[in-house]
């Protein structure tokens, strides 16, 4: 018999809850700098479906969080965290439940949580600790698969070396594209987010010799090794073309790499066009790839015509 995986126990903690306690929208989320992702929900009025984002701060779950709104409050309304929220206002809210999902680390992954219209009897308390400890189960699983997917990107790496580039030893065009689908699989199961970065090298596509323009790839594939973090993926497409598979990142964080790269290639010595993008949940990162090339062709051509 197979292991339940996060997402299979996740929709089956929400089948339960829902026949046991009856609120009408059960959800497993994500809470991701500003968004909350949900990532699976059973739903029975709301409309609420597997990929919807709203805005963390909005939630009654963020109050939870920060500890200014109980677990379990049966009626909304006479929580003063919970009533204020724009929620409240703008979708019939009478009852909630959640609890907080952690990783390994015990920082916050998401929560599990419920919503209901109306109120609910003062005796919903009396589920907060079995909601705790199926929210400690899923806790549990989800550790174990994030830990799973650091290992899994670690072989990926390791079996990326017949799919290299010979010359840089970074990977080619093929190790790129199964990277790029890796990764967009962990994005949509755990509403992760990650973005893409093209490095366009001036000057390669000048009457230079051969060993000349294989000498700036090799000195622009070590400065940009050297930059990237080690869960990341450095690729060398076409002759003057570089890529960067950010996961895990913030726009913040992707802001951040994208300036340390620039600033590698500027340290070797070396001059290029540079565009980013983050990924688009509705899209994944293959429209994330076309659209960080189309930002470094406008820089690229931005430059040229200064």
């Amino acid at each position: 018999m197979k292991a339940p995986d996060f997402a299979g126990a996740s929709r089956e903690v929400l089948t339960f809850l829902h026949q046991r306690i009856g609120m009408d929208l059960w959800m497993v989320s994500r809470a991701d700098n500003e968004d909350w992702v949900v990532l699976a929900a059973e739903d029975h009025g709301y409309g609420v479906k597997e990929g919807d984002v709203f805005r963390w701060a909005d939630t009654f779950c963020s109050r939870m969080i920060r500890g200014e709104g109980p677990r379990v409050a049966p009626r909304v309304d006479e929580v003063p965290a919970y009533a204020a929220l724009p929620f409240a206002r703008q979708l019939p809210i009478g009852a909630y439940v959640g609890v907080p999902l952690c990783d390994a680390q015990g920082h916050l992954f998401g929560t599990l949580c419920g919503l209901n219209p109306r109120p609910m009897p003062s005796s919903l308390v009396e589920e907060q600790t079995m909601v705790e400890v199926l929210g400690d189960m899923l806790s549990g699983l989800l550790s174990a698969e994030l830990h799973t997917n650091v290992l899994a990107r670690e072989a990926e790496a390791a079996r990326s070396e017949a799919l290299a580039d010979p010359l840089t030893g970074l990977a080619n065009r093929r190790g790129w594209e199964l990277a790029l689908a890796a990764e967009e699989e962990r994005c949509r199961r755990y509403g992760a987010t990650a973005c893409v970065v093209a490095i366009e090298l001036d000057g390669m596509k000048g009457p230079a010799p051969r060993e000349v323009c294989e000498a700036v790839l090799v000195r622009a594939a070590q400065a940009l090794r050297q930059t990237v973090r080690k869960p990341d993926t450095l690729a060398h497409l076409d002759e003057d073309r570089f890529m960067v598979l950010g996961v895990e990142c913030t726009t913040a964080e992707a802001m951040a790499l994208l300036r340390r790269l620039e600033q590698s290639v500027q340290t070797a010595e070396l001059s290029a066009a540079l565009g980013m993008a983050m990924r688009n949940r509705s899209s994944g990162l293959f429209d994330t790839f076309d659209r960080a090339v189309d930002a470094m062709v406008e820089h690229r051509d931005a430059r040229a015509r200064a």
